[in-house]
């Protein structure tokens, strides 16, 4: 008997046209033959798709989802395939994850990683369950804490991408529960939660597993489209109706193998959202659950306005220096000109400013290490082609791009897993040769070493580079006692001290001091926080030695 259920809508998918069938020369050998031929490529072999757009990023947003039934036998393989994807956000249900595996283990440093495992606070059953988010570091994120988000296998987060503010929730509800009208309750009123915590331009989006293969979704084609064509279940209804009354509407239409949809994506009605199959999924397929890329429009005004221009240039390579030439330089600038500074903090940076300009403008940057490190000249081209055509396919759906999408990346992970394997065998073989290799292979698992995102401090969270740095300061300073020592403190500190052992007033520093103690400095080619490295002083003291003396004597006025 069909029903329907009116005042219920969801968002249209209306996939664009193809455009003209491109000219595709054929495929290479090397994609037309099967097994790990990749590895026996030449140059001469490689069919790399040049077109005027190929280097334009992607200015769409783009999420993955699937569910991956169980992490613990794939960490290799998810650790592969992410380390170099291009999706801001990833939604993996299912994970099976819990406290002894770290998040580095699967993601590295690519991404920030949002966890809500299955444990006895949200599930009867002690395997398999979980959900998480990993949210590219490229973009600023966070975890939203939530009411009723320790009861349910779900995860809230908030990420601003390409100038929109995302609020996620990713959702796992087991089959046992699927029908228990209370579960679907706690979902939507976490949901209710996360929308109150945006603005009407901010996107919400929710992703999971809702296993409810009684509702047939229908496809929204006018503003009165029911949502489904099929009585659903009481907690069906109570989905249905939760979601639409937070203006939330189902955009998936991608069914699995016997037809069902049992993955859904609910998003905001004001925003353009499509919906497709993974051409080239990031971990095996389950057929219940087809994987999912989702792309969502972005803003480019505010993603321009919002842009953090205050990251560090790369550092300079001072181990390139010149001394000859740096020491001519410094004996001709005109020192004198510190004399008509009054102040000891600017004539420090009038000085430090010389040096270190002239250090930008004679050194190269420091070579920036191979990444990762296993890759080859091949592996690399081989990368290019594959972003090449998954660019291409992101804006043209054709059947021919997609085959040679689908085939280079194929390459691509064979060529990139045999190479990973080559490597963690190489560090297991020189562990008793080199240990430091081993340890730091093992810590790159365990440990995060890139600059967290966001920073929150008392309710306040940053939202750049420098304001991380101050809320640092903030709190490095607020541990720090502003106790001035008392008179008695101060004899008490002098009792050994030898009367008439120096004399402020008569103190005065010489340039033969200044090159005495720039000798002993060891000779460093680390920047300090001037930026000049030691060795600069130590192989320059005597050009440096006339300006230091009038910077020192002057702070002792």
């Amino acid at each position: 008997m069909q029903c329907s259920i009116l005042g219920r809508t969801v968002v249209d998918i209306v996939e664009a046209p193809d455009p003209p069938s491109p000219v595709v020369p054929p495929l290479p050998a090397f994609i037309s033959r099967p097994g790990p031929a990749a590895s026996r490529l030449s140059s001469a072999d490689l069919f790399y798709p040049v077109s005027q757009n190929d280097e334009q990023d992607d200015v769409g947003i783009w999420v993955y989802y699937q569910n991956v039934r169980g992490l613990r036998t794939k960490i290799d393989e998810i650790f592969l395939t992410t380390s170099d994807c291009n999706f801001d956000v990833i939604f993996l249900t299912e994970t099976g994850l819990d406290s002894r595996i770290n998040s580095q283990q699967l993601f590295g440093n690519s991404f920030n990683v949002f966890r809500c495992d299955r444990s006895s606070a949200n599930s009867d059953k002690a395997s398999f369950g979980g959900v998480l988010i990993a949210i590219s570091r490229k973009h600023v994120s966070s975890i939203i804490e939530t009411v009723n988000g320790q009861c349910l296998e779900q995860v809230c987060a908030s990420a601003t991408v390409r100038g929109r503010k995302l609020l996620l929730c990713g959702v796992y509800i087991p089959p046992d529960k699927s029908q228990n009208v209370d579960v679907i309750d706690a979902h939507i009123s976490t949901v209710s939660e996360l929308c109150s915590k945006g603005s009407v331009n901010d996107i919400v989006l929710v992703c999971g597993d809702f296993n409810q293969p009684r509702i047939v979704w229908n496809q929204r084609h006018e503003e009165t489209q029911p949502a489904c064509s099929l009585l659903p279940s009481a907690a069906g209804t109570a989905l249905i109706d939760g979601m639409d009354f937070l203006n939330l509407h189902q955009a998936n239409q991608c069914r699995n193998h016997l037809g069902r949809l049992l993955d859904l994506v609910f998003c905001s009605s004001e925003h353009q959202l499509i919906v497709d199959c993974s051409v080239t999924p990031l971990l095996p397929v389950d057929p219940h659950h087809p994987p999912l890329v989702i792309s969502l429009a972005a803003d480019c005004e505010n993603n321009f306005r919002n842009m953090d221009f205050t990251n560090e240039s790369r550092p300079l390579n001072y181990r390139k220096i010149d001394f000859g030439a740096l020491l001519e330089f410094l004996q001709n600038v005109n020192w004198s000109a510190l004399q008509d500074i009054d102040n000891a903090n600017e004539m420090a940076y009038f000085f430090c400013n010389k040096i270190t300009q002239w250090l930008s403008s004679n050194l190269p940057f420091v070579k920036r290490p191979i990444s990762p490190p296993w890759s080859t000249a091949l592996l690399r081209k081989l990368k290019r082609i594959r972003n090449a055509w998954q660019r291409k396919h992101r804006r043209w759906k054709s059947s021919e791009i997609k085959r040679m999408f689908k085939s280079s990346s194929d390459n691509y992970r064979k060529l990139n897993a045999g190479l990973y394997k080559s490597y963690v065998m190489r560090v297991q073989t020189d562990l008793r040769r080199n240990p430091k290799h081993f340890w730091t292979f093992v810590n790159s698992k365990r440990k995060c070493s890139s600059i967290p995102s966001k920073v929150c401090l008392d309710g306040v969270e940053s939202r750049s580079s420098l304001e991380s740095c101050d809320l640092f300061a903030k709190f490095f300073a607020s541990v720090f006692a502003e106790k001035t020592a008392s008179g008695i403190d101060a004899e008490t500190a002098a009792v050994d001290v030898p009367e008439n052992l120096v004399h402020i007033d008569t103190f005065l520093v010489t340039p033969d001091m200044i090159v005495a103690a720039a000798k002993k400095l060891k000779r460093s080619f680390s920047a300090g926080p001037d930026g000049i490295p030691a060795a600069v002083y130590s192989h320059c003291a005597s050009a440096l030695a006339d300006p230091l003396c009038t910077i020192f004597n002057k702070s002792f006025e």
